[in-house]
């Protein structure tokens, strides 16, 4: 469970501030204090938060217990009514988490985004592309406080090798360096990675418009200008990863069976063509295997499309926990399940699947509180052959699906090649 300290010293605000947080962010611990003294309690306890939310002036402290959460290390998010530009920049000069401006209701939307971002973040990595050293610490200093971990290069060259050898999230690049300058860079990344697949910020003090103009064309997800605020950058930063995952999500539901939660045959015909590619390109063999539930209407008939439900999560979820991770297992449609395996032959396909239509003929599927039933599923493979489409290896996996089915069903039938 996460844990919050909030520190605010008006019982009004204290209220209508948890009971909003506490709406949307049920599994969060929240402690709340009310004063500077409370505060050194705290720091020297040692007692820690995985974040600070906190009210600039308390009875005892105009500011100083920001400046002193900072210096311990506690990432802090400053509420408060002032709205003087000089005064934000002296909260960001000590290496805050973000500045909101207290007023109506409607700003703690804006809080609890920040703060499922920031959880968000925990799982997510940026690299920083700058020559300066003293830039790429000033930035990283920034970046951490989001919860982001940070990876550095100092070109274009030295980022494209930090992109082989880790899961990178987010570029954020300079235009001017040595070796290869940011453009060059964001040209040979997007011959790999789409504007969704990696997102890329420049960065630059160039003032010719022609300059943000190229980064956009030819990938680049935003732009920023030198000299720009820390509160730019880390809304940029979060606003990016933000549409991201939005996308993202709006991704994984097109491609996902809401019932079992595996993939649907959208995304087996998204990812096969690449499969296949490298089958063919690197001549190793790939086997297709089509599974289908035995008399799953009568399953519905005697007992109910919520029983035909269960047994289809039931049997989901044990092919997802047999398969490789290098395997791909969808729901093809109704009771009909797909599997590929890559780098497989169709004999060892065979075994795998056998020992699967066995341990279904020996799963027990609990219906209600106590009516507990069998299944049996029969089960067609094919060996793909260079010169043939996806929707004819899953012919020809059907074909003798079909035969399984005519010999008795509860068997696994090979097809020829």
């Amino acid at each position: 469970m996460k844990k919050i300290l909030v520190i605010e010293d008006s019982h009004f605000y204290q209220n209508i501030m948890l009971r909003a947080l506490r709406r949307y962010l049920p599994h969060t611990d929240f402690k709340m204090i009310e004063t500077f003294n409370e505060v050194k309690e705290i720091i020297k306890s040692k007692e820690e938060f995985d974040l600070v939310i906190a009210d600039i002036n308390l009875s005892d402290s105009s500011g100083a217990h920001i400046r002193t959460l900072v210096d311990a290390n506690y990432k802090v998010i400053v509420i408060t009514v002032v709205d003087d530009e000089t005064f934000r920049d002296e909260m960001f000069a000590f290496d805050i988490v973000d500045y909101i401006i207290k007023s109506e209701l409607q700003r703690f939307e804006y809080l609890i985004k920040l703060i499922q971002r920031l959880d968000a973040n925990e799982s997510k990595s940026v690299l920083i592309v700058e020559d300066s050293k003293a830039v790429r610490m000033f930035y990283k200093r920034i970046l951490e406080k989001q919860n982001l971990t940070v990876f550095e290069a100092e070109d274009g060259q030295k980022a494209l090798k930090v992109i082989s050898e880790e899961k990178i999230d987010m570029i954020l690049s300079d235009y001017n360096m040595p070796n290869m300058d940011g453009i060059e860079f964001l040209k040979e990344l997007r011959t790999e990675y789409s504007m969704l697949d990696l997102p890329f910020i420049a960065i630059s003090s160039d003032n010719d418009h022609t300059t943000v103009a190229r980064f956009l064309k030819f990938g680049a997800n935003d732009y920023l200008r030198k000299p720009f605020g820390k509160e730019e950058l880390i809304c940029r930063i979060n606003n990016t990863l933000d549409m991201i995952d939005m996308i993202q999500h709006v991704k994984e539901s097109a491609i996902t069976d809401a019932l079992t939660e595996m993939y649907n045959r959208h995304y087996l015909y998204e990812i096969a063509e690449k499969i296949i590619a490298q089958a063919k390109r690197f001549k190793y063999p790939l086997s297709l295997a089509i599974f289908d539930i035995d008399f799953f209407k009568k399953i519905n008939d005697k007992y109910g499309h919520t029983a035909g439900d269960i047994v289809l999560k039931a049997f989901a979820s044990l092919l997802i926990h047999r398969m490789r991770e290098s395997d791909i297992v969808v729901r093809y449609g109704g009771e009909e399940f797909i599997a590929i395996f890559p780098k497989t032959d169709i004999k060892r396909t065979f075994i795998v699947i056998e020992s699967i239509r066995k341990m279904v003929e020996e799963m027990k599927i609990t219906i209600g509180d106590e009516e507990v039933i069998s299944i049996t599923v029969s089960a067609g493979i094919a060996e793909y052959n260079s010169e043939e489409t996806l929707d004819h290896l899953i012919k020809r996996a059907d074909e003798a699906l079909y035969l399984a089915k005519r010999k008795g069903r509860n068997r696994v039938e090979m097809a020829e090649g």
